[in-house]
This record gives C-alpha cells, sequence and structure tokens, in this order.
C-alpha cells in the first residue's frame, strides 16, 4: 500500500482543474485589489463602469506583460497565470489611485476540501478540512484589515501523509474591534518549503461599529484635489457622496460602487473653489458627515 500511495496522489494533483477569477472595474477600484492564485489559474478583468485600463507593473520572471483597455467597448479582458510570483498592476489612466494584485503559487499535492470562518466566543475561528496530504509541514494563517497587507498570526501542524479526511482549526484571539472586516489567508507549506495560498476570505466583525467611513486623507486637499477615502460595506451597492458648501447647497454628487468588505475609492474636486465643505457619505440606510477643507 506505501508504494501506490505517491502515485494516488499524484493523481488526484493532476486532475486540479484551473479557476477564472473575475475583478470588476468600477467608480475607480478594481474588485477585489488583492487575489491568492495558482499557476494556471486565468483572472478575468470585467467592466461596469467608467474608462479604465488595466496595465502590469511588475511580473515574475516567466510572466507575462499586459496592458488592455476596459471599457464599454471592451468589456472582458483574461490573463493566463503562468509563473509563480507576485503580480501588480494599475489603471493607466487613474494612476497612482487605482492599482491591484495577486499572487501566483505552484499546487501542491494537497486537497482541501473546506475553509470557513465562523464565529466562537465573539472570536473568529478559522476551520478547514483536508481530502489529502501529501510532504505537508504545516499550516500558516495570515489576517489583513485592508484585505492586501497581510501579516502570519498562527501556525497548525500537518498530518504529512494522509488519505483520509483531517480537520483544522485556529482561533484568533486579537480581533480589533475597530475592524469591521478582517481577512484571512491560509498558507500550505510542505516540507520542501513550498507553499500554497487559499483564496481571501473575509469575516464580518459583529462587535465591530456600524461605521460607514474608514478614513479620508488627504484634509486640507491639496490644489490637485485628490480625496481619497475608504470605506465599509455590508453588501453590494451604490455609495452617493455629496459635497455641501456653507450655504447648505449641493456642490458636487457622485456615486461610487461598493463590494461587501473595505472599499477604496477617490474624489477628484481640482474643480472645486478653496473654501470649508461638509461632505455627506450614504450607503444602505447608513449616512455620515465630514467637514473637509479644500485649499
Amino acid at each position: 500500500m506505501k508504494t501506490l500511495l505517491p502515485l494516488f496522489f499524484c493523481f488526484i494533483f493532476l486532475q486540479v482543474k484551473a479557476t477564472t477569477w473575475t475583478v470588476t472595474v468600477s467608480s475607480n477600484q478594481f474588485t477585489p485589489s488583492s487575489l491568492n492564485v495558482v499557476v494556471g489559474d486565468v483572472i478575468q478583468w470585467v467592466w461596469s463602469s467608467g474608462v479604465h485600463t488595466t496595465t502590469s507593473l511588475s511580473v515574475p520572471a516567466g510572466g507575462a506583460t499586459w496592458d488592455a483597455s476596459i471599457i464599454n467597448t471592451s468589456t472582458t479582458f483574461n490573463y493566463t497565470v503562468t509563473a509563480a510570483g507576485s503580480y501588480s498592476y494599475e489603471c493607466s489612466i487613474h494612476t497612482p489611485l487605482m492599482s491591484g494584485s495577486f499572487t501566483a503559487t505552484s499546487a501542491l499535492p494537497v486537497t482541501i476540501s473546506s475553509f470557513n470562518i465562523s464565529t466562537q466566543n465573539n472570536k473568529p475561528l478559522i476551520s478547514w478540512t483536508t481530502q489529502t496530504e501529501l510532504n505537508s509541514d504545516y499550516f500558516s494563517i495570515s489576517k489583513s484589515t485592508n484585505g492586501r497587507d497581510f501579516k502570519e498570526i498562527g501556525k497548525v501542524k500537518a498530518a504529512g501523509n494522509s488519505s483520509v479526511e483531517k480537520n483544522y482549526s485556529f482561533s484568533d484571539e486579537k480581533i480589533s474591534e475597530t475592524s469591521k472586516y478582517v481577512y484571512y489567508v491560509l498558507a500550505t507549506v510542505d516540507k520542501d518549503g513550498k507553499t500554497q495560498l487559499s483564496p481571501i476570505k473575509i469575516y464580518r466583525n459583529k462587535s465591530a461599529a456600524s461605521k460607514l467611513i474608514i478614513s479620508l486623507s488627504p484634509n486640507p486637499i491639496s490644489e490637485m484635489g485628490h480625496l481619497m477615502l475608504k470605506y465599509n460595506a455590508d453588501k453590494s451597492g451604490i455609495m452617493i457622496a455629496k459635497l455641501i458648501d456653507m450655504q447648505g447647497k449641493i456642490i458636487l454628487k457622485t456615486e461610487l460602487s461598493a463590494v461587501q468588505g473595505v472599499n477604496n475609492g477617490h474624489i477628484h474636486l481640482g474643480d472645486v473653489s478653496p473654501g470649508v465643505y461638509t461632505f455627506v457619505f450614504s450607503l444602505d440606510g447608513i449616512n455620515e458627515s465630514y467637514r473637509i477643507t479644500k485649499k
């Protein structure tokens, strides 16, 4: 039986199918802006609104560069990942305000059948199940509050070699009450040091306040007039932003698309006269007001 085990795992590995990952392009942001993929997968950018491009900034050795328009007459672009490593890209029209990235790893002979985040004792419980393992060393759990910058928070020892179902879990005991959404990634590491990353999972922190706007910057706003903002959304929708002057007149009204989790966007205020204004943001029944100054 031992002599047949490597052949069995090889067969499982060869049956892995490529995944197509969709990135929506709208409101000056790529959604999602960060992905973990496997070599052979396909990234598909899909137009939703506006005039944009997807243009590679950096690719690993062996990877191909790309530059494609994402507009209403050219609504999709597919890119097949051919090399492991880190990729970054931008919309050349809205650089440096609109960017994204993805990390590609080679597939390992470890079959993970489920990866979930639940709540246990008011804390995130990360759980996963493997159906097969070959030469696995450990699992690494990392988290992020913005979906892009991840930090390792723990490790769990793997079975090594197994052809039966194995269940694993890890509890995150250090979650901040200021973070409404937290992102998690599971890394499988084998005994040769090779790593495969899971898709990114999002967790809704019910202990956090229901805050819409996370940050606005800069304030005061410079003459160039780019206001950067981060905002939360409980589901996909449209956030309405209104700029109101001191006399109560609406100077500007714009829409920003939102998906569940932390969103990034920017509003161009270059044509707005210097002065003090109030920005009113509305999304899914939540309204928040912020005072800003335009130089």
